[in-house]
């Protein structure tokens, strides 16, 4: 026998089959708001897994997620700051990454890009995930505080990570960063966080009304894969003028300008691959992990619970 529960206040519909628990991210509403299914996790409560298995789910798939995504980021990534730089041209960077990676895929790991650019991702993943379940967890609407921290989170650990690589790849003597240049990564990684963590939210309800009537899931996915990569092609130029910044500091604002021209699509296409596995690909299999996360760990709780080993208050 299938029991649905309508949950309101941010919680959302599960199913219950017999003693096994199947969680159902369908549709969560706070009072007039619908939030699409990237933004449904599982809040505690009579029928509902407790804030512990839900944080603890949220961390795994970060970590996981992150493992997955990093290393084709770290590439791309690398090979845009040295085809930038004048370092090595981007076909060049991404054939020595790749190969790197196919043939010694332990000794790539271990390397100082990778590490960073895993940082960024776990961070910015586990802190969209437990936020949002401890908001559900109380009841309140995630959309806001996941934007705020997330933003927060996210944005500083680019900038460290970026700051990183225009040292480790760059042409000229490592030297402190410009604060326009942290300012412009800052904008640059705004875009992307509101792109990739709010927009779809905004956009998929109006996708699924006339006229255009897409399926709810169709739309949540378009939404998820192509919102981040289009603002590519307005954040490229930010970004490499604030690599410019760096590199030359000394240049004319025509000089800078011939620059972004020249290497602007490099650098657009560049980024809109690396958001794809980042917050397309990455934010589905994060989405997934933890529902079925969930499911298993809620069941070994339970039956945990059943044998007295532990006791909630």
């Amino acid at each position: 026998m299938i029991k649905k529960v309508k949950c309101l206040n941010a919680t959302p519909n599960i199913e219950i089959c017999g003693d096994h628990k199947k969680i159902v991210m369908v549709v969560c509403e706070v009072g007039s708001t619908v939030l699409p299914a990237q933004e449904a996790a599982p809040a505690a409560g009579p029928g509902r897994p407790p804030l512990i298995v839900c944080i603890t789910s949220d961390v795994i798939a970060g970590l996981s997620t992150s493992l997955l995504v990093a290393p084709i980021v770290a590439i791309i990534d690398k090979s845009i700051i040295s085809n930038s730089s004048g370092r090595s041209r981007m076909m060049d960077g991404l054939a020595d990454g790749f190969g790197t990676l196919f043939r010694n895929p332990i000794r790539y790991l271990s390397k100082p890009s990778f590490i960073a650019v895993y940082c960024v991702f776990a961070g910015t993943y586990i802190t969209n995930n437990t936020v949002e379940s401890v908001c559900l967890h109380k009841h309140v609407a995630p959309t806001i505080p996941k934007f705020v921290l997330g933003s927060t989170v996210n944005v500083t650990l680019c900038a460290w990570k970026d700051a990183l690589f225009a040292k480790w790849f760059a042409t000229v003597a490592a030297k402190p960063m410009p604060r326009a240049s942290y300012a412009l990564f800052a904008l640059r990684d705004t875009l992307t966080v509101t792109t990739s963590f709010v927009a779809p939210s905004i956009l998929s309800p109006i996708l699924q009304e006339e006229p255009f009537r897409i399926h709810k899931r169709t739309a949540d996915a378009l939404c998820q894969f192509t919102l981040p990569c289009i603002v590519q092609f307005a954040s490229a130029p930010l970004h490499l003028l604030s690599l410019d910044l760096y590199n030359h500091p000394k240049s004319t604002p025509k000089q800078r300008m011939q620059l972004i021209r020249g290497t602007y699509w490099v650098c657009s296409l560049g980024r809109v691959f690396r958001t794809l596995p980042g917050f397309g690909l990455g934010g589905v299999a994060n989405r997934h992990t933890r529902i079925r996360l969930n499911e298993y760990l809620w069941d070994k709780w339970d039956r945990l619970q059943s044998l007295g080993l532990i006791k909630t208050a």
